[in-house]
């Protein structure tokens, strides 16, 4: 079986930020929830939040294309060693996410474009102190309307 377009997308930028180039030691995750006091850090999490249908060109019934935003997450997790703030901490892995994901904003003809979103910032505090910010990215993209795996 076929994967959805929506999968295909959140596994090509998944492999865009497992790219050579990024922040040393960086793990990525295709994943919503895992627990930071396990986690290897530095770490991206990748997940889609919300996917928004519409009909193409405002046909309601029986169109043949629907137009889908999806909200794309990149969770961004670091440790904050002593004497450096949680921005300095997060600030690679957001620049390198950011670069990923908007310069390749087409995931190989896969999306029509991304649109740059919200940051939210997570940071937490235990034993070691953990910055987080989560950077949400509205990818555009078509699939056929009976079949999420096809472009139509």
């Amino acid at each position: 079986m076929a994967s959805s377009i929506r999968k295909q997308i959140v596994d090509a930028a998944i492999t865009l930020l497992q790219a050579s180039g990024g922040p040393s030691g960086l793990t990525v995750h295709r994943e919503r929830h895992r627990p930071i006091e396990t986690d290897q850090l530095d770490a991206i999490l990748v997940y889609a939040e919300d996917d928004a249908p519409k009909p193409l060109a405002g046909i309601t019934y029986q169109a043949p294309l629907t137009e889908r935003q999806m909200t794309l997450v990149l969770e961004y997790r670091a440790k904050v060693p002593a004497g450096t703030t949680d921005d300095e901490a997060l600030d690679p892995l957001i620049v390198w996410g950011q670069q990923q994901i908007l310069e390749n904003e087409k995931f190989g003809g896969l999306a029509s474009g991304v649109d740059e979103g919200r940051t939210v910032w997570l940071t937490r505090e235990a034993e070691t102190t953990v910055a987080a910010a989560a950077g949400h990215f509205t990818v555009k993209y078509r699939t056929a309307r009976a079949d999420p795996t096809s472009k139509g």
